[in-house]
């Protein structure tokens, strides 16, 4: 393998054309200016793919959220699999739904507060 080559992305499971469940365990989160809200993670169980439904569990409570990019080593992918690590976007999140650092001006996330949290594929 040259030093120019990349791996090829993890790729769906051949003949599966509906989502295995899955679950990430979220590490932290962020704020990615015109991208949106990142989730980072470990994928624990299954698979995720761009344009999956999941829900969300967050302290405030759980949230119907959709799969809108997946960044696996900084690089984009459209699959993470059991295992990865991975940072994933999402829609469907309001203002108020993330926590933020009490006492602040309400534009600080409270990454501290989502640690552990879980996404899995919506039902």
């Amino acid at each position: 393998m040259g030093i120019f080559s990349r791996r090829t992305p993890a790729a769906v499971p051949a003949g599966s054309d509906v989502p295995v469940p899955f679950e990430l365990v979220v590490d932290t989160v962020f704020a990615v200016p015109t991208r949106g809200h990142a989730f980072t993670g470990t994928v624990t169980s299954g698979w995720v793919r761009t344009g999956q439904s999941a829900v969300l569990h967050l302290p405030t409570g759980e949230h119907a959220v959709t799969v809108t990019r997946i960044d696996v080593r900084r690089r984009k992918a459209e699959v993470a699999e059991a295992g990865t690590e991975a940072a994933v976007y999402l829609d469907g999140l309001t203002r108020g739904a993330l926590p933020v650092v009490p006492g602040g001006d309400g534009g600080l996330l409270d990454a501290e507060s989502v640690r552990g949290c879980r996404l899995v594929s919506a039902s």
